[in-house]
């Protein structure tokens, strides 16, 4: 009866640590809506490679961002 309980138990446990592990690659954001605002990843990522470079910490205050292109549709 032990090992049958100890058997469900660690079974049980793996189950749940498989299907937790699961989630992290079905997720997928949504994309920005157009015309909306959002980070400028691109130059923070520059900047902040210069910085690294130079021996500076960038702390961003009010991070730069850019508008999300209108998408054109063509008939």
């Amino acid at each position: 009866m032990k090992t049958l309980l100890r058997i469900s138990a660690l079974s049980l446990g793996i189950l749940l640590l498989v299907g937790c592990a699961s989630t992290q690659t079905a997720y997928r954001p949504a994309p920005p809506a157009p015309g909306s605002t959002v980070t400028d990843d691109r130059y923070v990522a520059i900047v902040e490679y210069v910085a690294k470079q130079r021996g500076a910490k960038v702390m961003w205050v009010h991070p730069p961002t850019k508008k999300v292109p209108e998408v054109a549709v063509v008939e």
